[in-house]
């Protein structure tokens, strides 16, 4: 029954409000039918107790529906309300409408039967559980839904407030009862489903037993309550077999008939303790992973956040064929189904990442949440540590670059003084030497000669400063202060310099703070409108520390384009891992301020 009710709503395009508002509007009718039907001093008590027992599993399988549409275990819930509200119709005074609520009562305890053995997958899962399920539904099929044509209803009912004054048997087709059925059917129809109903709280208290810890929080609340509804029931048809007829016997009535809304509310106890199970887990695994942790100390936070130790991980290696491996690396088989564990894969956007063996009773959506959580953690640090050696790596390799072409200045600053420098003074020379002797016999041609000399001063002049530029020797003969001193003192602006007691640094350290406060006292004698002067600064506290300020008009930072100039200066500073910001407002000047790191 419950199967067909979800394939039933399964199969049609109903919505989630659709199903909502049909069971509001089943609730009101039942409610409206006991009010208005019921004895006066039930009427109240019968009303909420069948407003529950509809509106209850309805609002809890829209709930699962709203979070799952293909919650198949939500859909028996839903079914459950619906075949809950066909009972109110025992309290109808009409004899058909009554008679088809009694009938409804035996449908609904089989497919109590089946919600109770299903929960909370939706599915029965072992050789016990199905033989229950069949056990229950023969009884129903074969004892009592039979009987309904041939008998009247027992009196009382929990399912009904008639007691002892309810409509006939509308469907009853003897003159009256047979007797054996009072002396034979019914007490073995009664025997058979107290058993089946001791059975299932049996069977469902013994999952609770062997199941893991999560599974033990959820299935706690409904075991108890299958206990509590056998115990009533064995008791109610005792008392009723021997005659009772007293408010013990009312009461009992109302408290059987109250399992139902026990039930779902063990459900929804059995849901919430869930969910803050799976928050515990998600906490402990996050508690579990310490800093760098490896696939081992992953399956151990996952074992403990899940309760299972034996919980095992293997890993997918993807590539040509792809492969699993366990978790120190070595080749694996694929996870091998084996009895009392199930397999879990875990995948992150659409990509297998490992396959979890774990304890059955562990719902694979925690399995999932929990084990993507982690693998994800772990896959995020190992990709930090990826790029925090990526970032290494390059600032290595800019300082190895930044310090290649240091070299590569000095060797043509040394190529260009021993090399083409020389050549030039001793052509000169040579020169010299040749008007020498030509003074007597070619005036003429001496003179030229020494023309010549003067170009060749001048060439030998301009090979040096091109050589200073590229490397200047007072850079690594005497330091940074002396070097930027020789510099001021030819630059096209007026500078002063200011280096106290700098000690001497790397020489990539010195090359890159020289070449950063040229470039901005170029940029300052092309581009610092009004000024008359630039100071240079060096400290060290104890990071090499420069300042280059000149006294112009200044400008708005943000609305200057950073030009080839303070890029390349940027540019120079990142190689070595140092810093460099311009500060400039209107009026103000300029200041470029560079930090170096210490060595």
């Amino acid at each position: 029954m419950p199967e067909i009710a979800e394939s039933a709503l399964a199969g049609r395009p109903r919505t989630r409000a659709e199903i909502g508002l049909a069971g509001g509007l089943l609730t009101l009718g039942a409610v409206a039918l006991v009010l208005f039907e019921a004895a006066p001093a039930d009427r109240a008590l019968t009303a909420v107790i069948h407003a529950l027992g509809i509106s209850l599993p309805i609002a809890l399988g829209l709930f699962r529906l709203s979070r799952n549409r293909d919650d198949r275990f939500a859909w028996l819930l839903v079914g459950m309300g619906l075949l809950w509200s066909l009972t109110t119709l025992a309290e109808s005074s009409d004899a058909v409408l009554y008679s088809i609520g009694r009938t409804a009562v035996w449908v609904v305890e089989a497919a109590l039967v089946y919600l109770m053995l299903a929960f909370p997958f939706g599915r029965l899962q072992s050789r016990t559980e199905r033989g229950l399920v069949r056990g229950i539904v023969l009884v129903a099929g074969l004892l009592y839904i039979p009987s309904v044509l041939v008998a009247p209803f027992p009196e009382p009912t929990p399912w009904a407030s008639c007691g002892t004054s309810c409509p006939p048997n509308a469907f009853d087709l003897a003159a009256g009862s047979p007797a054996w059925i009072d002396d034979f059917v019914r007490p073995l129809r009664e025997a058979a489903a107290i058993l089946i109903y001791g059975a299932v709280a049996a069977v469902l208290i013994a999952r609770t037993r062997r199941a893991a810890v999560l599974m033990r929080r959820v299935l706690a609340p409904v075991a108890a309550v299958a206990v509590f509804r056998a115990a009533i029931l064995l008791t109610y048809s005792v008392l009723r077999a021997a005659g009772f007829d007293s408010g013990a016997m009312d009461a009992l009535g109302w408290l059987y008939l109250l399992t139902l809304p026990l039930v779902t509310l063990a459900f929804a106890a059995g849901l919430v303790r869930q969910r803050l199970f799976v928050a515990d887990a998600l906490e402990g695994v996050t508690i579990g992973l310490k800093e760098h942790a490896d696939a081992s100390a992953l399956r151990t936070a996952l074992a403990s956040a899940l309760a299972d130790p034996s919980l095992r991980i293997v890993y997918w290696v993807s590539g040509e064929g792809g492969r699993w491996v366990d978790e120190t690396g070595w080749p694996a088989r694929s996870p091998q189904r084996e009895p009392g564990r199930a397999i879990t894969e875990i995948t992150v956007d659409g990509r297998r990442l490992a396959a979890v063996t774990h304890d059955s009773g562990l719902d694979p959506i925690v399995v999932q949440a929990a084990g993507a959580y982690a693998l994800t953690t772990l896959e995020n640090e190992r990709l930090v540590v990826q790029l925090q050696k990526s970032l290494e790596d390059l600032a290595g390799s800019r300082r190895r670059i930044a310090s290649v072409a240091d070299r590569e200045r000095r060797k043509i600053e040394r190529d260009l003084h021993d090399g083409a420098q020389q050549r030039l003074v001793a052509l000169r020379i040579k020169l010299e030497l040749i008007a020498e002797r030509l003074d007597e016999d070619d005036p003429q041609s001496a003179a030229a000669l020494r023309k010549l000399e003067v170009d060749v001063d001048g060439t030998i002049d301009e090979v040096r400063s091109f050589a200073r530029g590229i490397y200047p020797p007072l850079l690594a003969e005497r330091g940074l202060g002396e070097a930027l001193r020789a510099a001021g003192r030819n630059a096209p602006i007026a500078t002063r310099v200011d280096a106290g007691s700098i000690s001497r640094h790397n020489p990539e350290i010195e090359a890159t703070v020289y070449f950063a406060c040229m470039e901005a006292l170029q940029n300052a004698a092309k581009h610092a409108v009004g000024a008359s002067g630039v100071t240079i600064t060096l400290s060290e506290n104890p990071a090499l520390h420069f300042e280059v300020q000149d006294d112009g008009n200044g400008f708005t930072a943000t609305n200057v384009v950073n030009g080839n100039g303070l890029t390349n200066l940027r540019d120079r500073m990142a190689a070595i891992g140092g810093e460099v910001e311009v500060r400039s407002a209107p009026g103000e000047g300029t200041t470029v301020i560079g930090v170096l790191p210490e060595g």
